[in-house]
């Protein structure tokens, strides 16, 4: 037998140095943070259902993403560098079903998180709109639109079951390549599986939703700052309410309302320092009567650069926190996007597997699959840490939960 024959008799590989161990290990140990996170979240929103919906579901697929992260590469990391015989049979048993999980909860995560953001979306509209999305947005409404979101993703995603295999190699001399996990005959032929799987799940899953997010979260800003310009009499009062309100409903996008919040009140602050002006000055005939008026110059001072300096940090977090979530969600997409392109034209630049191995994997591709994997682990197992920073309801919920499970 020869050698390229000997090759030809054993399975796909992907070798553990010691260094790839430690990082998988630690990033498994955050995928479990993220793990019992999210079962919290989960837990926390069970008690407001329906209304909460959108949030208990994004929670659960936030927790999936994180526990198919441990099954798929923690479980890999330890039978393949500890040479652990029993999990290396355990993985080959699940690894199919697992891994379709992981694409369909992949897929259906930026739907939500479009939903979500487009019930703001109405939220900042006209009355009248706001009437013709309510049997959409309604408890009802939201339980329908997210069943309908979980059965799209779950048969847009089949193929991916379907075209996936564990093969045996029980003439390797290996055991630890004696099974790999590998395109199905049909889907290595198929042209059609090809484009659907390259082009169309790319454009849908990964361009769709960053431009949708981002367009929609452009316009309820402008929106919330217009309506500023246009309601010079809001009171702070009410948009505090209205913010506190939506506050239970949307997720890590409402740190934009949060920055319109803040622009409303200094706008507003702003407004009521020239008002007083006005008034004082036609009242006593002196342009500058405020400064003649110790007490109204001291108030309106104190006031509004007290508001100023005790919101600048939250609103500097707000801001940092909504770029780090649109920039990974960027990463994470983008780094995705050139992975898939290169496994689709790996007979061009042959950069994927070894050149002495067509079955081993290269270090560049190990690397880019396993920065591709932790993107979308840590994106999903820091949300809750999102939520603490910037929903003060939420983070009061979580904290009201855990004293009563302690008491």
């Amino acid at each position: 037998m020869n050698f390229s024959q000997e090759l030809e008799e054993c399975g796909f590989f992907e070798g553990y140095t010691l260094q790839r161990f430690v990082i998988i290990t630690a990033f498994s140990m955050v995928s479990i943070f993220g793990i019992l996170a999210n079962m919290l979240l989960m837990a926390v929103f069970w008690r407001t259902l329906p209304s909460s919906v959108y949030l208990a579901c994004l929670s659960s697929m936030d927790m999936l993403i994180c526990l198919t992260y441990l099954l798929l590469f923690g479980v890999d990391a330890g039978f393949v560098y500890l040479r652990n015989k029993t999990l290396f049979f355990l993985y080959h048993r699940y690894i199919v079903p697992i891994f379709f999980i992981a694409k369909t909860v992949q897929f259906a995560i930026p739907f939500l998180l479009i939903l979500i953001t487009l019930e703001r979306y109405v939220w900042t509209t006209k009355e009248k709109t706001r009437l013709v999305f309510a049997p959409v947005f309604n408890d009802k409404g939201r339980c329908i639109t997210v069943s309908i979101l979980v059965g799209l993703s779950i048969i847009i995603r089949l193929p991916v079951l379907l075209a996936t295999e564990v093969k045996q190699f029980p003439n390797c001399n290996d055991y630890f390549r004696s099974e790999s996990v590998s395109p199905a005959e049909w889907a290595s032929h198929s042209h059609a599986y090809y484009v659907f799987d390259l082009h169309v799940i790319t454009a849908v899953q990964t361009c769709l939703p960053f431009f949708v997010l981002l367009i929609l979260n452009l316009i309820i800003v402008h929106r919330l700052v217009k309506y500023v310009t246009l309601k010079p009499r809001l009171s702070g009062v009410a948009v505090n309410k209205n913010l506190l309100d939506a506050q239970g409903t949307f997720t890590e996008n409402y740190v934009l309302l949060e920055m319109a919040g803040e622009l409303m009140r200094e706008t507003l602050m702003k407004r009521l320092q020239k008002h007083i002006r006005q008034i004082i000055s036609h009242v006593t005939g002196a342009s500058n009567a405020v400064l003649a008026v110790p007490v109204f110059r001291s108030f309106l001072n104190l006031a509004y650069h007290r508001s100023t300096r005790d919101n600048r940090s939250q609103l500097r977090n707000a801001i940092y926190t909504m770029l780090a979530i649109v920039m990974s969600y960027l990463v994470c997409n983008g780094v995705h996007l050139f992975l898939t392109f290169l496994e689709r034209t790996d007979n061009v630049f042959s950069l994927l597997y070894d050149s002495e191995d067509p079955n081993q994997s290269s270090n560049f591709y190990i690397a880019l699959s396993d920065t591709v994997s932790i993107c979308y682990m840590v994106s999903s197992a820091i949300r809750i840490l999102i939520y603490a920073k910037c929903n003060t309801k939420l983070r009061h919920e979580i904290r009201n939960f855990l004293r009563n499970q302690r008491n």
